[in-house]
């Protein structure tokens, strides 16, 4: 059970989660088939999956801390669990399209190096989660432990609109559009 000192913060952060998936799912079905097409690159896809699994996790657990006389130690196990298995499959999914790739693919470290910051990060977030998790099973509603998690569902908030930023197109100028892998993809083919 979450102390009623942070009911407003869950409401608040439930109903923004429920705001920005909403825009997510806009800003994708503008052009379904850039980030989901036949043609679309594996790169849009793992981008488009690490902001949507933010985001559906942030709001989630926000969702499942304002149910009463609940512990949202069970919630945030299962969507720590769930971003944890999310960064795994995007991590090996780039690191064996990396290796497979040609040599000459595989010299822009650049790219690497920014696939390796988000899932390091996100691996950092979504592990820390799991073991409040867990900490919160054990003495719920501690104020030390809930204060602690709405910190990781900042952090995974900001990771998820990073993400979002990056599918709509982040501006090479800025650091978040320096880290953002999309730049060094090569579009798929429109047709005409």
């Amino acid at each position: 059970m979450v102390p009623t000192d942070f009911a407003n913060f869950f409401l608040a952060t439930a109903g923004a989660g429920a705001a920005l998936i909403g825009l997510l799912f806009v800003a994708i079905s503008i052009n379904r088939e850039r980030t989901f097409g036949r043609e679309a690159q594996p790169v849009r896809q793992q981008v488009a999956s690490s902001a949507f699994t933010a985001l559906a996790n942030a709001f989630f657990i926000s969702t499942g801390a304002l149910i009463p006389h609940t512990n949202v130690g069970y919630v945030t196990l299962i969507m720590g669990g769930i971003g944890l298995v999310d960064s795994l499959r995007v991590g090996g999914e780039f690191l064996f399209g990396y290796w497979r790739a040609s040599l000459a693919a595989r010299l822009r470290w650049p790219v690497a190096l920014r696939a390796l910051v988000f899932v390091t990060v996100s691996l950092i977030l979504y592990g820390y989660e799991v073991v409040l998790a867990v900490l919160l099973l054990m003495r719920p509603g501690a104020v030390d432990f809930v204060y602690t998690l709405t910190g990781i569902l900042l952090g995974i908030y900001g990771l998820g609109l990073v993400r979002a930023w990056e599918l709509l197109g982040a501006p090479r100028s800025s650091f978040i559009g320096w880290l953002n892998p999309l730049h060094e993809a090569p579009e798929a083919p429109t047709k005409d």
